[in-house]
């Protein structure tokens, strides 16, 4: 014959046994951890055209060299509210600050609001206001 603290332990037990059954299924069940999507548009070569929604941003990377003296700039034109242009620091050269030794320079678009914009990126020889297209980017914010 069981005794009222024999019961009272089997039932602690067939408790703990059950909640134990039940987290792990909850813990088998659960999806494990998604890493976030790396959806960032990196552009090597222009031109292009891109739609991106508001928010949404694109990298343009291209090949500089500003130990040369020349210089590198953005210019939007078409809906310029559309979009905002950031141009970051070059990357250290590779050949160890080399004169001569290239680099790359990123302009980071980034669309605001709808429309249709154009990003051109201009260089300019040292010690002249004259520019060259470098290459363009049209930009579609739906």
């Amino acid at each position: 014959m069981m005794t009222a603290s024999g019961t009272r332990r089997g039932r602690i037990l067939a408790l703990a046994a059950a909640l134990g059954m039940a987290l792990t299924a909850l813990v088998m069940a659960a999806p494990a951890q998604a890493k976030p999507i790396d959806n960032t548009v990196t552009l090597t070569i222009l031109p292009a055209q891109l739609r991106l929604t508001p928010g949404e941003s694109a990298t343009i990377r291209l090949s500089t060299n500003y130990t040369t003296g020349y210089s590198w700039s953005d210019k939007v034109t078409g809906k310029k509210k559309a979009v905002s242009v950031l141009q970051k620091d070059p990357a250290p050269a590779a050949d160890n600050g080399l004169i001569g030794a290239s680099t790359t320079t990123d302009w980071v678009v980034t669309a605001k609001s709808k429309g249709t914009a154009t990003v051109t990126i201009l260089t300019s020889p040292p010690g002249s206001s004259d520019t060259s297209v470098v290459g363009t980017l049209k930009v579609i914010v739906m």
